[in-house]
């Protein structure tokens, strides 16, 4: 099986143990917070002492390091609390990649007090690079944005209006929703009905639009908004 896409994860213990997991599950799951299965994760499944040379960890050494004699339990405590192992190349592509989110996120958020409207990508991406910004692969998105719109005052008008909204969504649909909620606003209040959920939300004002699109897609057109 030819391995080299994968992503290897090194736990150090009593003695060293390695996954390989896929590239996107793992840097989505590692990295972004996302939700994955540890056995939808792994590029094989197998725990190893050294991945590189196929020598799989016995069964004894994993019991004797996780407890576990299960493969799958094994893994999942490797993934959570070991080391991700990138190529260069990898960590490249992790590079251009979260660069290219934290330009639609100041392209979302960011607006120009002059007009009220955003900055197209394009312009947010031109006065990056005249800045001379540079973003690490592993650093946490929201900590790039800060440092980019320090950056980026002195070379093109930046507002971070804030807006005051109260949503209402149905209550069967607020799981997914709420999360994504709770991502991009400060919930101020909320209020559980036996139909709907409203929370009174402050936010970026360049990043409503996009949330009340999510949101409707979400819940099949039923939400509702209004300005505070």
């Amino acid at each position: 099986m030819d391995t080299s896409e994968a992503i290897t994860v090194q736990y150090r213990g009593d003695k060293d143990f390695e996954i390989l997991v896929e590239p996107d599950l793992a840097k989505e799951a590692k990295l972004e917070g996302e939700e994955h299965g540890i056995k939808r994760m792994l590029f094989v499944q197998e725990v190893f002492e050294d991945a590189g040379d196929g020598k799989r960890a016995s069964a004894d050494d994993l019991e004797q390091e996780f407890g576990t004699k299960q493969i799958m339990e094994a893994a999942d405590e490797i993934f959570e609390k070991g080391d991700m192992q990138l190529t260069t190349e990898q960590k490249k592509e992790m590079r251009e990649e979260k660069y290219r989110q934290l330009v639609d996120m100041i392209a979302r958020r960011v607006q120009d007090p002059k007009t009220g409207n955003p900055h197209p990508p394009q312009r947010v991406e031109n006065a990056l690079e005249e800045a001379g910004f540079n973003i690490n692969w592993n650093s946490d998105l929201e900590e790039e944005f800060d440092k980019a719109i320090d950056m980026l005052r002195p070379i093109i008008p930046v507002s971070l209006d804030e807006k005051t909204v109260v949503i209402q969504i149905p209550v069967d649909n607020t799981g997914r929703a709420y999360d994504k909620i709770q991502n991009v606003a400060d919930v101020k209040e909320e209020e559980w009905g036996n139909e709907f959920l409203r929370c009174k939300l402050q936010m970026p004002a360049g990043a409503l639009s996009e949330l009340i699109d999510e949101l409707q897609e979400m819940t099949g057109g039923q939400t509702e908004m209004r300005e505070v």
